[in-house]
């Protein structure tokens, strides 16, 4: 056990640390790859050009990582929306107080009158669930969500 958890560190630390070199080797290559750009921008235009082009390509980059960023984070408030939802009702009958406090109040009623009672609130379930069920939802056309 502790010469597996050994192993399975030891493989997360390696790919930490080739991680964090494939980031700092690709930064640095972006470093000069932007001054090959504005070395080359600079010498065909002027200096003042090379520069807002390059702070505009790299502004344009910025929102575009920001807009892909606030999908992929509305997606999954969405999907953790959706999950909560089912898991809300499904655990709710699951919960030892509402099953008992559900018995306790069918033998108050006693069956004739719960009869009605469980018939409405089973009907009401039904709908609930296929109404918030992820397999009843319309489909979008012409979306694609990677799947």
């Amino acid at each position: 056990m502790a010469l597996a958890l050994r192993d399975r560190l030891d493989r997360t630390l390696k790919q930490l640390t080739c991680a964090t070199i494939a980031i700092a080797a690709a930064a640095i290559a972006l470093f000069f790859f932007s001054l090959a750009a504005f070395a080359f921008m600079s010498e065909r235009y002027n200096t003042i050009i090379a520069a807002l082009v390059l702070g505009g390509a790299y502004l344009i980059l910025a929102l575009a990582a920001w807009i892909w960023l606030a999908i992929v984070r509305q997606r999954e408030r969405r999907e953790a929306a959706d999950q909560g939802a089912a898991v809300g009702a499904a655990g709710l009958l699951q919960d030892p107080i509402v099953v008992s406090t559900g018995l306790e109040l069918l033998r108050a009623l006693g069956s004739r009158k719960a009869a009605p009672l469980v018939a409405v609130l089973l009907a009401g379930g039904l709908i609930a669930a296929s109404r918030f069920s992820s397999k009843s939802k319309p489909s979008r056309s012409g979306s694609n969500d990677g799947r």
